[in-house]
């Protein structure tokens, strides 16, 4: 349908119609001709939608001025989100050529800078071209909202940490060097690492059920080798017989706050961190057998005593 058409069917107007889609809470149109465009249901499921969370937001605030991010943030959550056929639809080659990846990565590491200085929420795509230097239509062309580039974002850190570490271990039979190189990788992806967490922890606090689940599955896909070099050591019998998953929490919570402590404090040196969380956790978990095996590493690089 013609924008026309739209209009008489939503019961809005086409300078916000064509709003909406600059901003991205609407697909781009399918272009029919080089000054015409071809709107479909998908356009009219999704204004429904805006229109009904406007109307909810009046009810409960006392001002009737409507952020558009929250717009955007309550069509991800709570509302029916009709999959755009633009989106569907984007250049095979565009998507996955080098030069578009290379694109999209740059946009991500940018994002991830805005992420530190601003927060997720209150970083908007405005702020994000402005930073990479490049147009609106041109990140739509790569993302299709804020939530998507977000996911991606999340993708691209854990990607990249997963890589690393399988490469590190790879051929690495000696447990005490495992365990070295996995704390070794983890410190070194973690400046991203946790600026994700602390955006999706930030999500949570506010109730945001999407930052929750990603949370979990962020969690799981992060410490998916440490669970599994547990489950080894436990059946070899290095290890006693602990929930593994558990461990594997408790082991990062105790490495996060390690880091932090070595960031902010001059006295610590990442070796004595990694050091002393190793002999921590060792000593309270391995068996018998594991400390003699993990004795030899910590006597070999033993730490000076303050």
């Amino acid at each position: 349908m013609k924008i026309g058409e739209l209009e008489k069917i939503a019961g809005i107007p086409r300078s916000t119609i064509h709003h909406y889609v600059n901003y991205g809470l609407l697909h781009r149109p399918a272009k029919s001709g080089q000054t015409m465009a071809e709107y479909d249901h998908a356009h009219v499921k999704r204004l429904e939608a805006i229109q009904k969370i406007k109307l909810d937001y009046l009810k409960a605030a006392k001002t009737s001025r409507i952020p558009l991010d929250f717009i955007k943030h309550q069509l991800s959550e709570s509302y029916s989100l009709v999959k755009p056929e633009a989106a569907r639809t984007r250049s095979h080659s565009e998507k996955n050529s080098k030069k578009g990846a290379a694109k999209k990565e740059a946009i991500i590491e940018e994002t991830l800078k805005l992420y530190a200085n601003r927060g997720y929420y209150l970083t908007n795509i405005r702020d994000i071209t402005k930073a990479v230097g490049i147009s609106s239509p041109t990140f739509y062309r790569y993302f299709k909202d804020k939530r998507e580039l977000f996911v991606e974002t999340i993708e691209y850190v854990v990607r990249k940490f997963k890589k690393e570490i399988r490469q590190a271990l790879k051929g690495e039979k000696d447990l005490t060097r495992r365990s070295k190189i996995m704390f070794e990788t983890f410190y070194a992806n973690y400046p991203k690492i946790g600026e994700i967490l602390n955006q999706l922890r930030s999500g949570v606090i506010i109730g945001d059920s999407w930052a929750k689940d990603r949370l979990y599955r962020l969690y799981r896909e992060m410490m998916e080798n440490l669970i599994k070099e547990i489950q080894v050591a436990i059946k070899n019998g290095i290890m006693r017989p602990v929930n593994p998953v558990l461990l594997a929490y408790l082991n990062l919570a105790i490495n996060e706050a390690a880091m932090h402590l070595a960031s902010m404090d001059d006295t610590y040196s990442i070796d004595e961190v990694m050091y002393f969380v190793g002999d921590m956790l060792n000593n309270a978990f391995l068996t018998g057998k594991g400390k003699e095996i993990f004795n030899v590493f910590y006597k070999s690089n033993q730490m000076p005593a303050d």
